[in-house]
């Protein structure tokens, strides 16, 4: 009797049409009516927080409604340059790393590691200023060719296996030599990419990690004596007095005797010479691999003709003091860098080198940063008194 009284009631209720058809149409439960304020709120803080993210690079039509223009425009050139910048920074990365960009945790890594070989090429540049300020003239704008032989340098690994690297002209190869030195530096296995080429004026080996043997055979050669006989110099004094042609002295061989044992126990005297006879510049600085003796034996022996040689920061105190005697052989240097040599103090100087006898052709010794020096001057005056024009640079 009861439920049958409440569905006739109900029934009685929808035919009277008691609810206005506006509060039937409009009405929204409490629950969903938070849902959707909250979700207006976000979508309004979104807009207006200028770390805002717009989809593939679009804006909303509705946030230059909710902003004023000043606003706007400031976020639209603020999100741009974000965009380019970030374009710029997947670009690096995808050419250090092959596939796609890292994972921007990743990124921050590979930023530590970039900053650090920006520490490190700004200490190699300083390092050898004094080298370049002694050797070639300064210059505040770069010019075409050196920022052509920096990218070449960056990305020289990439040129290990194309055979027409070879063929790039000599005076190319050394200024991307001298790049090498400071933005990435000369390694045995880049080495092969620069060793066939004879016509080399100038070296620039600083910094690198080869050996004295890949030295030795990359640069010169050994041929029998009895070939040599016609074009052997023998007394470079007597032919540093000729007044030849530069040419002639060029085509003349300079040689140094070795004794090589053959497989019947008979002995074959044969020369090592140099495959560089224009070579007149040659940089080793901080290039700590090769041996300071041998390496000065081989130099004077076969590149007399040296006139500009860096040994900055290279050798030990035993074996520094003697290779620096030894090359003062070198009769026709007339720039010798020393620099950041712990050994070559102010005695050192004076007591391994006769200087009334040796370097008569010194105009310039580059002495930045070396061991501690009693009195400047003494050295300054000894070095000056057989020399015209002579300069001793410590700063």
């Amino acid at each position: 009797m009861v439920k049958g009284s409440r569905q006739k009631f109900k029934q009685r209720f929808r035919k009277s049409n008691i609810i206005p058809p506006t509060f039937r149409n409009n009405y929204i439960p409490t629950d969903q009516k938070d849902h959707e304020s909250t979700s207006q709120v976000s979508t309004l803080l979104d807009k207006l927080r200028k770390e805002t993210r717009f989809d593939n690079g679009t804006v909303s039509t509705n946030i230059s409604s909710t902003l004023p223009q000043p606003a706007f425009n400031y976020l639209m050139r603020e999100h741009a340059e974000r965009e380019q910048q970030e374009r710029g920074e997947r670009e690096v990365m995808r050419q250090r790393v092959s596939g796609p960009a890292p994972p921007k945790s990743w990124q921050e890594a590979w930023q530590g590691k970039s900053e650090t070989t920006e520490l490190l090429i700004k200490y190699r540049k300083g390092r050898r200023r004094a080298w370049d300020d002694s050797t070639f003239p300064t210059r505040k704008t770069k010019t075409l060719l050196e920022i052509c032989s920096k990218t070449v340098a960056i990305n020289i690994k990439s040129y290990i296996s194309y055979p027409y690297f070879a063929n790039i002209p000599t005076h190319l190869k050394q200024c991307i030599l001298s790049s090498l030195s400071v933005y990435n530096p000369l390694t045995e296995e880049i080495l092969p990419l620069f060793n066939t080429d004879i016509e080399y004026e100038e070296l620039d080996l600083a910094n690198s990690t080869i050996n004295l043997e890949s030295f030795k055979k990359s640069f010169w050669k050994i041929v029998k004596e009895k070939d040599l006989v016609n074009n052997l110099v023998r007394n470079w004094e007597d032919l540093a007095d000729q007044d030849e042609e530069t040419d002639i002295i060029c085509s003349r061989i300079f040689g140094k005797p070795m004794d090589i044992t053959n497989d019947d126990g008979s002995t074959i005297t044969n020369k090592l010479i140099s495959k560089l006879p224009k070579l007149r510049k040659l940089n080793l600085g901080f290039a700590h691999n090769i041996s300071g003796i041998p390496l000065s034996t081989l130099l004077v022996a076969t590149l007399p003709l040296l006139t500009h040689l860096s040994i900055a920061g290279c050798f030990n105190r035993v074996d520094g003091p003697h290779s620096l005697r030894i090359l003062s052989g070198l009769i026709n240097l007339l720039i010798l860098d020393i620099s950041y040599c712990e050994w070559a103090t102010d005695q050192i100087l004076l007591q391994f080198i006769n200087w009334d006898r040796d370097l008569k052709s010194l105009r310039i010794l580059v002495a930045v940063n070396c061991g501690s020096w009693k009195d400047v001057e003494i050295v300054r005056k000894k070095l000056s008194e057989n020399r015209r024009s002579f300069e001793l640079c410590t700063e």
